[in-house]
């Protein structure tokens, strides 16, 4: 009895540093956590074709979904003689950049004008930087902002 308990517990020495940890650090992925709301920073952000950041409050985009390295969202602005933005979007993270496609609505005092943006971000730190073009019913639109948290 004594001789096959010592064979199981020195059995039980023989275990693989693998065994007890299958999870090396590089067969794990991270994907950053997007989720939440970000803010439009005015300081770095040039448009064209809109509005630009500089004349809109509330800027506001939020992440409000995640399936793997897709992420989905809202935005929202309200900028200068009374133009809301709104619209949604949608990004994949790959290689630490986010490709983006988003589509919305301009509207002023009823009239309302479509666009439809697509652009490539990066994540450095709690920022997004974005460049981005695209169409709206009042020709090309196009340009830069960062968000942050």
């Amino acid at each position: 009895m004594v001789a096959a308990l010592t064979i199981v517990l020195v059995g039980c020495e023989f275990t693989s540093e693998s065994e007890r940890a299958p999870l090396a650090p590089s067969d794990v992925t991270i994907t950053p956590v997007l989720l939440g709301t970000w803010n439009f920073s005015t300081a770095a952000s040039s448009a064209t074709g809109l509005p630009s950041a500089q004349s809109c409050t509330e800027l506001e985009f939020v992440f409000d979904a995640q399936d793997g390295d897709l992420y989905t969202g809202t935005f929202s602005a309200t900028c200068a003689d009374g133009v809301v933005l709104t619209g949604t979007a949608s990004g994949t993270f790959i290689d630490g950049l986010l490709t983006v496609q988003a589509d919305g609505l301009a509207t002023s005092t009823g009239v309302q004008c479509a666009f439809d943006l697509s652009g490539t971000a990066r994540l450095v730190g709690d920022q997004i930087e974005i460049d981005y073009a695209g169409t709206s019913c009042l020709g090309p639109v196009s340009g830069s902002e960062t968000l942050t948290r």
